[in-house]
């Protein structure tokens, strides 16, 4: 089979190899689509080579939707599901791939299996966070970063969901995107300073997703007791200034959830959950998605993106 590996830094190959065979806690899965996540291109690169939990190469990509060939139980043949490996260890990008049972769902089914794809890792990190880390409930104010990115966009729609006031930071082109998922209020990075929007009316939570000096300055605009859930990475500086403050400052990192990707399903297929694709690469331009993603990401002046990129098989 064909399958997208990494053989050493900036080092992207589709190379031959053999089809997995399952062990008793997994199942085959021909795989439809992939998503494409920031992790994907900062492991290529060598920026988070820390987290290869095995030797090279390595098959890269993390979530994933496709259907079951072989099963150990728990799953039939045919069965269409979605969900994501532990980041590190061989992944998704082939034409199939193993996965253990604990880690996948039944897809939607009121979306496309491309969609489905797109979710997992997003929705598994925005759940982990806004629940597991914050325990974000109703009426709470939470400030969501980069509400038109994919997870963004999939944390401003589960902390609606359970009844929280939902502000976001985003451009003025996607001011109407993130305000159709149900954010409350937004605020044009571009054009207002955020800690001055908030410091007269702080918020519970802080939902940080790039680095840099935003999350040291957040703590600011955070109640005492409140919480900053951070996606990069914890500074220093932010510990500091969060304990000085009586601010809980958490760092999440994204793990495999059957469970949670089961009431993710529920959602989706409930009208409360939706997802959207950006743009869809053939499996042959992965790299291409990589740049643009990156592209995306690593840019101060940024081009606004909504939701994922995905590739197809």
């Amino acid at each position: 089979m064909k399958a997208v590996q990494l053989i050493d830094t900036n080092n992207i190959e589709i190379r031959d190899i053999a089809i997995p065979e399952p062990s008793i806690d997994e199942v085959l899965v021909k795989v439809t689509a992939v998503g494409i996540n920031p992790v994907d291109w900062k492991i290529a690169t060598g920026m988070l080579s820390q987290l290869i939990a095995q030797p090279l190469p390595m098959t890269l990509g993390w979530d994933f939707a496709g259907e079951v060939v072989k099963t150990g139980g728990g799953y039939l043949k045919g069965d269409k599901v979605y969900g994501m490996k532990s980041i590190g260890k061989d992944g998704t990008l082939s034409e199939y791939c193993t996965v253990k049972r604990d880690s996948i769902a039944l897809a939607p089914s009121s979306v496309s299996m491309s969609e489905a794809a797109a979710l997992p890792m997003v929705a598994l990190t925005s759940w982990q966070a806004l629940f597991d880390a914050a325990n974000v409930r109703v009426k709470q104010r939470v400030l969501i970063q980069a509400g038109a990115g994919g997870v963004g966009s999939t944390a401003i729609q589960l902390a609606k969901a359970v009844g929280a006031y939902v502000i976001t930071t985003t451009s003025a082109k996607n001011r109407d995107y993130v305000l159709s998922l149900g954010a409350d209020e937004v605020i044009d990075y571009q054009q207002q300073d955020i800690i001055e929007e908030l410091e007269n009316n702080p918020v519970d939570v802080v939902f940080e997703s790039m680095w840099g000096q935003f999350q040291v300055d957040a703590i600011q605009i955070i109640k005492p007791s409140g919480t900053l859930i951070s996606l990069s990475g914890l500074m220093p500086e932010t510990e500091q200034a969060a304990k000085e403050k009586g601010v809980n400052a958490k760092f999440v990192f994204v793990q495999p959830n059957a469970g949670q990707l089961r009431h993710i399903s529920e959602m989706v297929d409930g009208n409360q959950l939706r997802v959207h694709i950006e743009k869809s690469y053939p499996f042959e331009d992965v790299v291409s998605a990589y740049e643009n993603n990156k592209q995306v990401h690593s840019s101060v002046n940024r081009a606004p993106m909504r939701g994922k990129l995905v590739a197809t098989l």
